[in-house]
């Protein structure tokens, strides 16, 4: 089975609620990552396939088709159908693992995976009500208080704006152009990342629940924004001229147990692991979705891990926020771009969707690759489950 390859992943800015990117049309994010992608790679459109887009807000919006819509912005020929995923906040990491199938196969060479999403919600909280009540008993079972879980979110603004300062969000971000009356100026930088986000600002804010740890500062709020790669077939990167950032090792989604409080990335990692034989210690950079703070918390104390050292070296959703069908798809951008930037060799993602179930892929980068056509898992003797990672459902 061929290797799928991940190449020119990149990402726009996210816009907050009333900001420059609200009122854009979906179609609109989602083709100028597609168009920037196209144009980063060097490809001719004629050898693009497909295009897997992920939408959840816009699609149920009334913007179904909005793959093949990107496709036509972007310039792609009409013999180029697209279509939407769905997996919720995992959409966009779905709409990869969709594509590196297609690729794998044998059905396509060459496609396109997006995600994007033009509705803020901010008063849906990830995972419905039950994910906060979640949340809740997670900081219970697990001792997390309201200054844990303000001190992440604080850290989370905090790495996202010193990413800023130092470049390192620079070669993943594309501009956006907005019209302001007859003029058009671009959008370049995340709204909404605070660097002088506090503590004492937080500890300010209500929690949502009577006596509860959550806030509306230490959870993730819903943006606008959009991310795109290309998904390549290994053997036909030198024919096409395409330079590969990583390969997609493996993935997994699974679900929890449900008795008792629900990590909900911890069983697709379970899984995940499972499946490759690979450990915790070969993973350079793990990344995972910051729906809540103490949800982030619960996965580092279950996983044995600081929070603060291990994972989201950048900032994540609390700081970037949560663009639904693009946030599996920016994380797996922002992870990539920084194993390339450090030389690191695996990067493992997971998404908790909703409070009770998961999904997590595990990308090697390119530059540390072995070429070969053999699936990724094959360099992996047997099967070392990590304990820490809890228990899955298969």
């Amino acid at each position: 089975m061929r290797r799928a390859a991940i190449v020119a992943p990149v990402r726009t800015p996210s816009g907050v609620e009333g900001g420059a990117l609200s009122g854009m049309p979906a179609e609109w994010l989602a083709t100028t990552v597609l168009s920037a992608v196209i144009d980063r790679a060097g490809i001719d459109p004629l050898h693009i396939e497909d295009v897997a887009m992920a939408c959840v807000d816009g699609g149920l919006a009334g913007v179904p088709a909005i793959g093949a819509l990107a496709a036509r912005g972007a310039g792609l020929p009409f013999a180029v159908p697209g279509f939407l995923t769905d997996r919720h906040g995992g959409s966009g990491l779905q709409a990869v693992i969709t594509a590196a199938m297609m690729v794998q196969t044998g059905a396509a060479d060459v496609v396109v995976a997006g995600g994007v999403e033009c509705v803020t919600t901010p008063t849906r909280l990830p995972g419905g009500t039950e994910g906060l009540r979640n949340a809740e008993w997670l900081a219970q079972y697990y001792g997390i208080d309201r200054t844990a879980a303000d001190e992440f979110a604080v850290a989370s603004h905090r790495k996202a704006a010193r990413a800023w300062r130092q470049g390192t969000f620079g070669a993943e971000v594309v501009p956006v152009g907005v019209a302001a009356g007859v003029v058009e100026h671009q959008i370049r930088r995340d709204e909404g990342v605070r660097d002088d986000m506090s503590t004492h600002t937080l500890g300010g804010l209500r929690p949502l629940l009577e006596n509860g740890v959550v806030t509306v500062g230490n959870m993730s709020s819903h943006r606008l924004g959009a991310s795109a790669c290309l998904v390549v077939a290994e053997d036909r990167l030198t024919e096409l001229g395409l330079i590969p950032m990583a390969f997609l090792t493996g993935w997994a989604a699974a679900g929890c147990d449900g008795d008792g409080p629900a990590l909900g990335a911890a069983p697709a990692v379970a899984k995940l692991l499972g499946r490759t034989g690979c450990t915790l210690d070969e993973i350079d950079l793990l990344e995972v979705n910051e729906g809540y703070a103490v949800e982030v918390l619960a996965l580092a104390h279950a996983w044995e891990l600081d929070p603060h050292e291990r994972l989201n070296v950048n900032g994540s959703d609390i700081a970037l926020g949560h663009p639904v069908g693009a946030t599996g798809l920016r994380i797996m951008t922002t992870m990539l771009h920084e194993l390339n930037r450090t030389g690191g060799r695996y990067g493992l993602e997971a998404i908790a969707l909703g409070h009770d179930h998961g999904i997590a892929a595990l990308f090697e980068s390119a530059e540390s690759a072995e070429p070969t056509e053999a699936p990724r898992g094959a360099r992996f003797h047997g099967v070392r489950p990590n304990k820490r990672f809890g228990r899955h459902r298969a």
